[in-house]
């Protein structure tokens, strides 16, 4: 097997031009960031104005359902906005929320706006915890709650637009988010499945076959559970993960990185080696193949 292997990546490597040199320093300094608790004022604020006062501007709320939204009850509610100044989606999408919140009239101090990290070793996280138990897989992630009590979020985008999507929300109408699988694995964290040996990915799976979306959904979701340290819990759900999406090279280089954090060198090593074989990109060879050196070596296997 190691053998075919080998060939393989020499013909293929064969057919990949060497990259040009790169023009970036590698010492070039990381841009600026916003992290934890944050208002408003601090976004308005260069570097962040930039982006964030011309996203202001430019957004006009939907007459129609503004109107609705300064009508409708907030007494009791809570909004907590997870977001990355790294990133493109909370950029086009904060300043339109906080617009929309200024102009139906929400309370200032019912807001808060959480900047969370996007570096590997601190990915979704921010440095005063608010993110703990809140399993914000993506962002920006908007949570609305009513008593203390979440009733429902916005991820990513909205799914028709922040005005509709926030009115559904507050007048209890019914209301999916984008990612229809994340409150199932809210759930499966919180029953202990994930953490359970003996439940099976494949029934995990198809929990959710109908309701995933694409390969990085749970994706997303299993690199935030291993960046925390839930490792089992990440293993697991890059194995539901690899059954969705069989042929995916970028599955099963996940599960890789799982199961070495988890102890498992011998599993990890044939998920990178799968990773490989499975893989149709060539500018993502170098990065398997260094996946595939990080694992230690084990004995033969016979050939899956």
């Amino acid at each position: 097997m190691q053998s075919r292997i080998l060939l393989s990546i020499l013909l293929l490597l064969a057919l990949v031009p060497s990259p040009p040199a790169s023009s970036q320093s590698a010492d070039a300094e990381e841009p600026p960031k916003l992290l934890g608790r944050c208002t408003a004022s601090q976004l308005e604020a260069e570097p962040f104005a930039e982006w964030y006062r011309s996203g202001y501007e430019d957004y006009t709320p939907n007459s129609e359902f503004l109107e609705e939204l300064r009508t409708v009850g907030t007494a009791g509610v809570d909004i907590t906005v997870f977001f990355g100044t790294w990133c493109g989606d909370s950029r086009r999408e904060v300043p339109r929320i906080v617009k929309l919140l200024d102009e139906m009239g929400f309370p200032e101090e019912n807001l808060a706006l959480v900047a969370v990290d996007g570096v590997d070793e601190a990915l979704k996280q921010s440095p005063g915890g608010e993110e703990r138990g809140r399993e914000i897989y993506r962002v920006p992630t908007v949570i609305v709650e009513r008593g203390g009590r979440e009733i429902s979020r916005l991820v990513e985008h909205p799914v028709l637009s922040l005005e509709r999507d926030l009115l559904a929300i507050l007048s209890g109408n019914e209301y999916e988010p984008n990612y229809a699988s994340y409150p199932v694995v809210r759930r499966w964290l919180a029953d202990g499945l994930l953490a359970d040996p003996n439940v099976s990915p494949r029934g995990l799976a198809n929990e959710v076959r109908h309701i995933v979306s694409t390969e990085g959904e749970l994706s997303a979701a299993g690199l935030v559970l291993l960046t925390r340290g839930d490792v089992d819990e990440a293993v697991k759900l890059c194995q539901v993960n690899c059954v969705l999406h069989r042929q995916s090279s970028r599955c099963a280089a996940r599960l890789a990185d799982a199961l070495l954090a988890a102890g498992e060198p011998e599993q990890a090593r044939a998920a990178a080696e799968r990773a490989l074989r499975l893989n149709d990109d060539p500018e993502r060879i170098k990065a398997l193949l260094e996946l595939i050196e990080r694992m230690p070596e084990n004995p033969e296997r016979a050939d899956d």
